[in-house]
């Protein structure tokens, strides 16, 4: 870096500043700058070295601050406006970010990287429209990185659904870079969307053998695995993420899936325990331990968990149909409460305008609880007429039991 104008020896600490950031020692090499300036600082390079070495040291604030007092100085210089473009990315100041890359681009429009980030910025902020485009600029003018920025377009097309084109453009990024365990990645979670389990597990796989402390990578394949009723498998791959991230409560919740599924409900319980502890503003994990509990017949526990859940999400349709259905069928009659199921029921039913047959089947089963044994055989009926061929045996046997005048219980 050139430092014009500048006398032997605050040239001379400006060398050493350089060479203290070069060995890594970034504390000196801010003391060397901080000296540089204060003897001139009506030189940008001085302030543009200081704010290099704040980056390294997590600075980014006084870093921002170094590369504003830079840009005053020299406002013609676009890699000065990069600088501050990729800090305030780093900070999600996604408008500031696109700001300094319009500047950079206006000073010089060759600057392809600056595409890219201005890419992942409008991404950040969801306007895909100009994200796609700014990608596919990066793409055409710097193919030295187009993997990556390929691989960027794929996840923002994944996130968008759009699953054809993440395949087209991970196939493309592992073209130039086979050895990416994200592409892998991201194309197995394409694969999976698109209902191609078994390719979604060989992505997966060969993500792990390229990277094998890729910890949502073992998840991914733990999903398809569990997916794909390979419990054991996907129980494994979950330990193994654990090995690697002992609090992630995503690991846990489907290991406690996979252990339910294996019948071992006792460790079921403990991973949707551990799990809640380290994320408790989650609803699914409450209402998934309180199936278990429910499996155990231990009424009281899931309706505890299924109360808890709705705290956090009150709008959940099958969080208060849930409720509703152990309330009108539990076996214990200290758990029963036919008021309390009609409710619920009823609200479930609501949101979701009346169109789910399990609902109606649980708003039934609360109206025979209560004692309206016509209104169980019409919502029974509904539900029946709703249902899939083979359920409706199931709810057919429902129909006579209410016409008879009698309660469901669950066994």
């Amino acid at each position: 870096m050139a430092m014009d104008r500048l006398t032997a020896d605050v040239q001379d600490l400006f060398e050493r500043g350089t060479e203290k950031h070069e060995a890594k020692d970034f504390r000196e090499a801010v003391e060397c700058f901080t000296r540089v300036i204060a003897l001139r600082p009506d030189v940008p390079a001085g302030w543009r070295a200081r704010a290099k070495a704040y980056v390294e040291l997590g600075r980014r604030t006084d870093a921002l601050n170094d590369l504003d007092r830079a840009i005053r100085l020299k406002q013609d210089d676009p890699a000065l406006y990069a600088e501050r473009a990729e800090l305030l990315y780093r900070q999600k100041a996604y408008t500031g970010a696109i700001a300094d890359c319009d500047k950079v681009l206006a000073l010089d429009d060759g600057w392809a990287a600056i595409h890219g980030l201005r890419a992942n910025a409008f991404a950040a902020l969801g306007n895909t429209e100009a994200a796609l485009a700014d990608y596919a600029r990066a793409i055409a003018q710097d193919p030295d990185h187009a993997a990556d920025y390929l691989l960027s377009r794929a996840e923002l097309n994944l996130d968008c659904e759009n699953f054809a084109a993440v395949l087209s453009d991970c196939e493309a990024s592992l073209l130039r870079r086979p050895e990416s365990s994200r592409a892998y990645q991201t194309r197995g979670l394409a694969q999976r969307e698109l209902g191609e389990l078994t390719a979604a597990e060989a992505d997966f796989s060969e993500a792990i053998r390229l990277d094998a402390d890729a910890t949502q990578a073992y998840l991914a394949r733990a999903t398809v695995r569990y997916d794909q009723g390979k419990s054991q498998l996907a129980a494994a791959d979950c330990d193994a993420a654990l090995t690697r991230e002992a609090a992630n409560p995503r690991a846990l919740s489907l290991r406690g899936m996979a252990r339910r599924r294996l019948d071992d409900l006792a460790g079921a319980v403990t991973d949707y325990t551990a799990a809640i502890k380290f994320n408790p503003e989650t609803p699914g994990t409450f209402n998934l331990r309180a199936a278990v509990y429910y499996q155990q017949r231990e009424y009281g526990r899931a309706v505890q968990d299924h109360m808890d859940a709705l705290k956090r999400d009150p709008r959940s349709p099958s969080t208060f149909n849930q409720l509703g259905w152990i309330w009108a069928t539990a076996p214990d009659p200290d758990i029963r409460n036919g008021r309390q199921a009609k409710e619920c029921a009823t609200r479930a039913c609501e949101l979701t305008e009346w169109q789910e047959c399990g609902f109606l089947d649980t708003l039934a089963a609360a109206c025979a609880e209560c004692g309206d044994f016509d209104d169980a055989v019409k919502w029974q009926t509904k539900a029946r007429d709703m249902a899939p061929n083979d359920q409706t045996a199931d709810y057919d046997s429902r129909i006579e039991l209410y016409r008879d005048g009698k309660p469901y219980r669950t066994a």
